[in-house]
C-alpha cells in the first residue's frame, strides 16, 4: 500500500498539533509537512514534539510553498484568509486538499 503524504498548516496551532496527534500511528498516512504564520514561535521546532508526541523528523516550517512539495494533501484548520492562500497554492501544485477553517 503506498502511503499518503500529508502536511499540516497551522501545526503550532491547537488544531494543527490535535491533527498531527491523530495522523500518528495511522497506517498508509505519513506526517510530510508543517507550517505556520510567520513570527510563530513553533518554527523550527519538530512538529511532533510540538503536538506533544513522539519526534517525527518535520520541522515547522513558514514557506508553504517548500512545505507543499513534500506531500500529496494539505489539511488546513487555519483562519480564513490563510487558508485562501493555502487552497490557491495547493490548487496551483495539483495537490489535495483538507478544509476545516471556520468562518469561509
Amino acid at each position: 500500500m503506498e502511503q499518503i503524504r500529508a502536511t499540516v498548516a497551522g501545526a503550532g496551532a491547537r488544531m494543527g498539533q490535535r491533527i498531527i496527534v491523530a495522523l500518528d500511528g495511522v497506517p498508509g498516512i505519513a506526517l510530510a509537512g508543517a507550517c505556520e504564520r510567520l513570527g510563530h514561535p513553533a518554527l523550527g521546532c519538530d512538529a511532533g514534539i510540538t503536538a506533544g508526541i513522539r519526534a517525527e523528523d518535520v520541522l515547522i516550517e513558514e514557506r508553504m510553498e517548500s512545505v507543499l512539495l513534500r506531500g500529496d494533501v494539505l489539511i488546513d484548520f487555519t483562519a480564513p484568509e490563510a487558508s485562501l492562500r493555502h487552497v490557491e497554492l495547493a490548487v496551483q501544485q495539483g495537490k489535495a486538499l483538507v478544509l476545516g477553517t471556520t468562518g469561509l
